[in-house]
Parts: structure tokens; sequence; C-alpha cells
């Protein structure tokens, strides 16, 4: 058994927050064409249980009334499957995602009331799509068969109270997001499928509920003439089915997957000083499940360079000199070339994740291509992007999705100049906080400048007229060569009493010369 195809509950945990760092950072227009066709792709299951509802025969119903929910408990997988492996957004599983990355301080809440209604929204759009469009207008459903159970459907779930259709909510909800991150622990396609069929036939078959879910049924329920009115469908189903969902869900991210799973595990890990760990995604394409990959922290790698290490800038360098002179060396090169040709020939399966090493500041650029060209201690020369989980290869990230990654932010790393990279992904909530805000901020600026500028008049008038009444005047006698002790300072102002200090004696030689032609007059100095 391959370790690499699964992964622990930490690591799995922590893969749900970076999936919703992921998806907090798609665009609106992505996110709306994520939901509309993550309805419609999950509407397969709907239209399969409706299916199995038409073919089976009232009698056989009627003496065994849990055939249909069995039955149909193995058709919701296969909707969910869809929308995994596609990177869909659908509801329920985002209530997950961004429950358990709020915790983590991964999203904001705006990201979160976004992502949310923004999806639930959709999937509803995509659901009418399919009801309408592909069921109806296609006569896939035009038949007596369809028309009875889906009326029948209806008529059953509006026959509970607001109150049990919100508890079947909460605990059907819970299953999904089991699913969702039994599938994550997992990485064979064929082994994610057994991890979500499992939950969803364990809630569908035991007959709680699911909002994205029960969408289709009641809309092609409507389109069949249920007779149950469409505002009592929408208080006592899919009010109740949504916020129990959101209590469902929301359990499962905080309680499960953060508390139990995160910060247990971390608070352990520091109670009895447990070996370090980077926590890097090794998947950090949108549109796809992250999968989270640990790696030794550099303190605790033989090979890191420390920074106060003159020993190890004189190896790098003597490296440095072995690879120039082996490139000016053809058949070096060309022995060069075959142990390239041989490493990468070599089987995927065989190739272990190299660590992360940290760059020291004082190391040159020559001495980072010599890290780089070796492939035992091979390093990206880029910074791990702000607002994404850290990458597996990239270089280290910011403090904040160290912080995020690892739980703290005890570990520093220093990085040279060149290395630093400036790339940040923004977030949704980000991007539509700055559409609203743009016009307030520019008239806000404008208002800011014109206060300031007519606050800087009022002060440059005041400190005139201030430094007008304060104005020590020097009357100087009409000789034809200035007699310097002859020079009396008085105040002219007559809020004040007393003499100014009398210039300094060189001071008072260097205004000597140039006063020697000046004409009898009163000369006033001011000092600004």
């Amino acid at each position: 058994m391959d370790d690499n195809n699964y992964s622990t509950t930490y690591e799995s945990s922590l893969a749900v927050v970076a999936t919703a760092m992921k998806k907090a950072r798609l665009s609106l227009d992505v996110l709306l064409l994520n939901s509309i066709l993550g309805g419609m792709v999950f509407s397969t299951g709907g239209m399969l249980h409706l299916v199995v509802g038409a073919s089976i025969s009232p009698e056989l119903l009627e003496k065994y009334p849990a055939i249909l929910q069995i039955l149909s408990g193995i058709c919701y997988p296969i909707g969910l499957f869809y929308v995994v492996i596609l990177g869909l957004d659908l509801f329920n599983s985002n209530i997950l995602f961004f429950s358990c990355a709020i915790m983590r301080n991964a999203v904001s809440i705006f990201d979160l009331v976004i992502s949310w209604l923004v999806s639930y929204c959709c999937n509803l759009v995509g659901n009418i799509f399919v009801c309408y469009i592909i069921s109806h207008y296609s006569g896939v459903t035009d038949s007596e068969n369809f028309y009875i159970a889906a009326q029948n459907i209806v008529e059953l779930k509006a026959s509970y109270s607001f109150v049990q259709n919100l508890l079947k909510g909460i605990v059907g909800n819970f299953y999904v997001c089991l699913a969702i991150y039994l599938q994550i622990m997992v990485k064979p396609m064929h082994v994610k499928y057994i991890m979500m069929v499992l939950p969803v036939f364990t809630f569908v078959a035991l007959g709680f509920t699911h909002t994205v879910a029960d969408m289709y049924m009641l809309i092609i329920g409507k389109i069949n003439h249920s007779p149950i009115p469409l505002s009592l469908i929408c208080w006592k189903i899919f009010v109740p089915e949504t916020l129990g969902n959101i209590i469902g869900g929301s359990f499962f991210g905080i309680v499960l997957c953060w508390y139990l799973h995160i910060y247990v595990v971390e608070r352990d890990q520091k109670l009895l000083h447990l070996p370090q760990y980077e926590l890097r995604d090794e998947q950090p394409d949108l549109n796809q499940d992250s999968r989270v990959v640990r790696q030794k922290k550099p303190q605790f790698q033989e090979d890191e360079i420390d920074e106060s290490s003159e020993e190890s800038d004189e190896s790098v360098l003597e490296e440095l000199h072995k690879v120039k002179t082996k490139e000016k060396d053809p058949l070096s090169r060309i022995n060069s070339e075959i142990s390239d040709e041989s490493f990468m020939t070599t089987p995927s399966n065989e190739l272990q994740p190299l660590p992360f090493n940290r760059v020291t500041s004082n190391i040159s650029n020559n001495a980072s291509f010599v890290r780089r060209r070796s492939t035992t201690n091979s390093i990206s020369r880029f910074k791990s992007p702000k607002n994404v989980f850290p990458v597996y290869g990239m270089g280290p990230p910011s403090a904040r999705e160290r912080k995020i990654a690892e739980g703290n932010d005890n570990t520093k790393f220093t990085f040279s100049a060149n290395d630093i990279n400036k790339n940040s992904a923004e977030y949704i909530g980000s991007q539509l906080k700055r559409m609203v805000t743009n016009k307030s901020r520019v008239s806000k600026r404008d208002n800011d400048l014109e206060s300031a500028g007519m606050s800087r008049m009022r002060t440059n008038s005041r400190v005139g007229r201030r430094m007008s009444s304060l104005t020590p005047a020097y009357t100087y006698p009409a000789v034809s060569a200035i007699d310097i002790s002859q020079i009396t300072p008085t105040y002219t102002n007559n809020n004040r009493s007393g003499l100014v200090d009398t210039p300094e004696p060189n001071q008072a030689t260097e205004v000597e010369q140039d006063l020697t032609e000046v004409s009898p007059k009163q000369v006033t100095c001011k000092n600004l």
C-alpha cells in the first residue's frame, strides 16, 4: 500500500482549510458558473431517484415502503461524485470548507457569506434549468408514472413539521460533510467514490434530507402539478432544511475538523514537543480539492545552511566552480546530460519529496544557482503567494499563511532580497468590497484633500500673524561705518517684555561688511 495515497485526519482537515482559501479567491464569474454547473450535475441523483420511484409499483411500495429510500441512497452519491471530481461548487460542501477555515482565520465572514449565498442561489438556478429544460421540455418525465412519483415525494416531504425537517437537515448535511471529508483523505478515484457512497447512502436510506438534493424533487413536483402550494414548500421544506444543513455542516467543520483534528493535535504537539513539520499544499490549482502533505521544518535538516556559517559559503562556491568546470569540458557535459536523462527516467513513485530549506541572505546568486542545480537540495526562488495556503515546491510563505498552516508563528525564515515574491491572491470578499467602496473612497479622498488645504491655509495665516507680532527690530544709526556695539535689539510686541539675546560676535562680524553702504533706515530681521 502506498502511503502517499492516503492522508491523516490532521492533513485532511488542513486540506479543508486550503480548499476554502482557493474557493475564496475565485472570481465572481467563476463562482457563479461553478455553482450553476454544480447544481445541474448534482441533480443527476434527483433524476435517478425519480426514475426509481416511477419504476416501483404502488403495491410493492405499499408493502415495502423502505425500498424506495434504499434504492435512492445509491443514486445520490453519483451526483456528488461528479461535483467533487469536476471541482464544482455545492452549497452543502461549502458549509464545511468555510466553517472550518473561518475558525483558522483563513477566510473572513464576508467571504463565507458570499460563498454560501451565491452557491445556494446558483445551485437552485441549475436545478430549475434541469427540471424545465432537460426533464420537462425534453419529455423525459412526461409520463403518468413520473407525475405520480414526483407528487408523492412532495406530499411526503410536506407532511413533516418545520422542526422535523430542521432536525433531518442537520443530520443530513452532517453525513454529506463526512462524505466530502472522507474523499479528501484518499487519492485514488475509485476509493473516493466508495468513501462518498457510504455516508450518502446512510443518510438517504435513513430518510434524512439535503436541501440541494430536494431542489430537483420539489421543482419537478410543482411542474407536474403537485397540489402542495409553493409558499408551503418554501416555508416547511426549503427554509428548515437550509437552516438544518447550515447547523449540521458547521458543527462538523468546527467541532470535528477544526477542534478535534487541528486544534487538539497541535496542542498535543506543543505539549509533548513532538517533531515539527511544514504543511504544504501539493494541489494548489483552482477547481479541485487541496491535498496537504507534511515535510520536516528547516531546522531539522542536516544540510541546512546557517546564516553565520562561512564554511557553507565556501563549499557552495567550490561546488559552483566544479559546475563551471564541467560546463567547459565537453566530456563532463555529456556525462552530466546522461545522468540527467537517467534521473528523468526514474519512476515517479521512487522520487521522494524534497525538503524545503531556507535561503540565507548572505548567499550570492551563484550559490542559489548551484542549489537549484542540485537534485538533492532543490528549492524554488519564489515565496509562496499571500492569501494562499503554503504551496509545495515554493519558497517560505508569509507570516499569516505560515500561521494558518502550522498554527503558530515561532518559525523564522530568512530570505534573500532577490527571492522576494510579491504575488498575492485576492479573495472575492475583498474584490466586492473594493468595488462597492471605490466611489466612496474617491469622494472621501477629495474631501480630505479639500479640508487639508483649507486647514493648511488657516494654519499659515495664523502662523503669519503670530510671527509678525513677535518680530524683533534692530535700529542702526546713520553712519558710514556701522558700529556693532551700538545695535540695540528690542521687542515690538506689546504683550511681551524683555530683550532678546544679543547676537553672537561671529554673527555680528558677518553682517558688518554687508551694512557699510546701507542708507539710514530701520532694518527689520524676521526669524521664521
